[in-house]
């Protein structure tokens, strides 16, 4: 997406909400397009917003709609994306957004797929040292076997919660600690932050 002017914006965020959507069977709101213009408004300005709206407005496509038109403007500027549980997170990366991209692909607004990532708390991902720290203190021959396929696995895997049959206790020590001193050049949870503020991921959903 590419715009010219501020007007040009916001007839696309009209164009989806009027013309795209509805094709989806997505009834038309008018509450939820001035609420995606509201949004959109403030982000180009760099102001705050707060915006009250009721159950079924459709706030989730709101913002996003408002997201997608504010990264064709600039590209450069990450949406960053607050949710109150981890469900709704994991949604609007595999639901909300690869929907939105297909509209938006089938009307050519957009030339490949709208790319996010989740960004939890520290705690949900791996330290690989304390990892390391933890295998070296057990006997895995002695240890329930689905709890240390689980901590072997984390080898292979960063996020904890991806992990089935990984203890309480294990998940605590292996953590990533509040504040991380890892001096590892080849961690993998700064390699993953470091991708995250690349280009790659235009939206980032915390």
């Amino acid at each position: 997406m590419i715009y010219h002017n501020r007007q040009d914006a916001r007839e696309d965020i009209d164009h989806i909400f009027k013309d795209l959507l509805p094709i989806q069977g997505m009834p038309e709101r008018l509450e939820q397009i001035a609420l995606s213009h509201r949004m959109l408004e403030t982000m180009q300005d760099g102001g705050i917003a707060l915006c009250d709206a009721g159950t079924g407005i459709g706030k989730t496509y709101a913002y996003l709609v408002a997201g997608a038109v504010f990264h064709g403007l600039r590209s450069s500027r990450p949406i960053l994306i607050s949710t109150s549980s981890i469900a709704l997170q994991k949604a609007v990366r595999d639901e909300y957004l690869p929907f939105l991209s297909t509209v938006l692909a089938a009307d050519s607004m957009i030339t490949e797929p709208i790319q996010a990532v989740i960004r939890k708390g520290k705690s949900h991902y791996v330290c690989d040292q304390r990892l390391e720290r933890r295998l070296g203190q057990l006997d895995l021959r002695k240890k329930n076997w689905r709890a240390g396929n689980a901590l072997l696995s984390l080898r292979e895997k960063l996020d904890l919660d991806g992990v089935p049959r990984l203890s309480g206790y294990d998940r605590e020590r292996v953590c990533v600690p509040k504040v991380c001193d890892c001096q590892r050049e080849n961690c993998r949870y700064r390699t993953f932050l470091d991708s995250c503020d690349s280009s790659q991921y235009p939206f980032q959903i915390c």
